[in-house]
């Protein structure tokens, strides 16, 4: 089972809803304030504190995406996260988007919804649970699942199903260079042609990828002293994270990875070994992170999210 811990998050890290916004629309609005370089500060999220956030993505530093429970998809522009019409109340668990008109969110039983700059409209195309979505352009984007990756060309979807296991991540570098792996599933690269199993030696078990390049990848499991795994091209080798296990990865460039997990863990990898903090507390969850050029957001359970100017 994925590694997830049902407990409370500590008092100064849980947001209630500013007052701010239309009732009528449900356009609620929570304003950000500034934070301090370096430190990671809790941003007012427009949600109610028992509100899980699962994922987020970064378009730019202007523009920044969440998704999460009951259908909520939040959107960061002029310093104000605001609730968006996502039409839906089943749990989104995933985002990514090539641009500001091309988002893509998915969650549970094939939920997914697009963005085209204007407004989110459902997708039908795919069946299993969509757990986490990567492409490398608006025509190249995969969704994965239940044993199952499916492939939007940018006109139609091929689904690829037979993977094994749950298929929780999704990371590549190109069309020709793709990688996914979950629970039972071991790690499994598509070369733009068909998919080969990577055994880390580790774990058949892991809870996200990353991809820096071709030949720079990494794993996360909750193998104690193991915690994630690398890959350069040749070999797979164990690096400790000091026992915090990532449920996502992003990186600005080889040598600055940031990983978030459970226990409100954060690691940061700086090309020779891995700083893991708890910045916000102790307990709760954090599900995932994003960054671009200059800045840092992670997300989880209790409506949190968090800034880090870098």
């Amino acid at each position: 089972m994925r590694w997830v811990y049902l407990v409370l998050l500590a008092g100064c890290v849980t947001q209630e809803p500013d007052p701010g916004g239309d009732p009528q629309t449900g356009e609620w609005q929570g304003m950000v304030t500034a934070c301090s370089s370096g430190t990671w500060c809790v941003e007012t999220a427009p949600v109610s504190s028992g509100t899980l956030i699962h994922g987020v993505w970064a378009v730019s530093a202007e523009d920044v995406f969440a998704v999460g429970d009951s259908g909520i998809i939040l959107r960061r522009t002029n310093d104000t996260w605001t609730t968006m019409t996502s039409g839906i109340t089943a749990n989104l668990i995933a985002v990514w988007g090539s641009s500001s008109s091309d988002v893509w969110a998915g969650g549970i039983a094939g939920k997914l919804l697009h963005f085209n700059g204007t407004a989110w409209s459902a997708v039908s195309g795919v069946t299993t649970d969509v757990n986490a979505i990567w492409g490398s352009s608006a025509s190249d984007v995969w969704f994965v699942g239940q044993g199952t990756a499916v492939h939007w060309n940018g006109s139609a979807f091929s689904a690829m199903s037979g993977l094994g296991g749950t298929l929780l991540a999704v990371a590549g570098t190109g069309p020709s260079d793709v990688w996914i792996t979950g629970e039972s599933s071991n790690v499994r690269h598509f070369n733009g042609t068909s998919w080969t199993t990577a055994l880390t030696g580790v774990s058949p078990s892991m809870f996200t990828v990353h991809a820096v390049g071709a030949n720079d990848v990494w794993v996360s499991n909750s193998v104690s002293g193991k915690e994630t795994v690398h890959w350069n091209g040749s070999k797979w080798t164990a690096v400790s994270a000091g026992k915090a296990v990532f449920n996502s990865m992003s990186s600005l460039d080889a040598d600055d990875i940031w990983g978030v997990g459970p226990l409100h863990r954060t690691g940061h990898w700086d090309g020779s070994a891995w700083t893991v903090e708890q910045p916000l507390g102790t307990t709760g969850t954090l599900w995932g992170v994003t960054t671009v050029p200059g800045h840092a957001w992670f997300v989880g359970d209790g409506g949190l999210i968090a800034h880090r100017s870098l």
